[in-house]
């Protein structure tokens, strides 16, 4: 099992953070690897949600499937990804903080179809592209861009 865990402090409402990251069409705003993206389930985002991701990770283009577990405006967003080189979980919990939002963003996975070594490589690269990506979205939402 892959764990990864992030945090960082949005000058933003709790509730404006989680409507940009609970609509996964925002994802192809701040993420880095994220090419396309493609909601499948119709009305508000909720339980059992899906998006369809195209990734583009070291050169190589791959679907990813998104389902959404569980999500509360304001203070929660639980979302699961399959397809590409890992299968993981993402919980993302927001509290209110002295500038505006701290966003704890913890992911659990493990590798579907690779070596554990090359599993543990791709692992440490993406954790430095996620804070990358983690400060591309404080950049965007502080400067309401998001």
């Amino acid at each position: 099992m892959l764990k990864a865990s992030f945090v960082i402090d949005i000058a933003r409402r709790p509730i404006e953070v989680w409507r940009v990251l609970s609509n996964h069409e925002n994802d192809l705003k701040w993420q880095s690897v994220v090419a396309e993206v493609r909601k499948l389930s119709p009305g508000l985002v909720r339980a059992g949600s899906r998006f369809r991701h195209t990734l583009q990770m070291m050169g190589v283009r791959m679907e990813a499937e998104v389902r959404i577990a569980e999500t509360r405006p304001g203070e929660l967003h639980v979302f699961a990804v399959s397809g590409g080189p890992f299968a993981f979980t993402t919980r993302v919990a927001l509290r209110p903080s002295s500038s505006g939002t701290l966003v704890q963003t913890d992911i659990e996975g493990e590798p579907t179809s690779m070596g554990r070594l090359t599993a543990i490589t791709l692992s440490r690269l993406r954790r430095r592209e996620i804070q990358q990506d983690l400060e591309r979205l404080k950049r965007l939402m502080e400067a309401g861009h998001l």
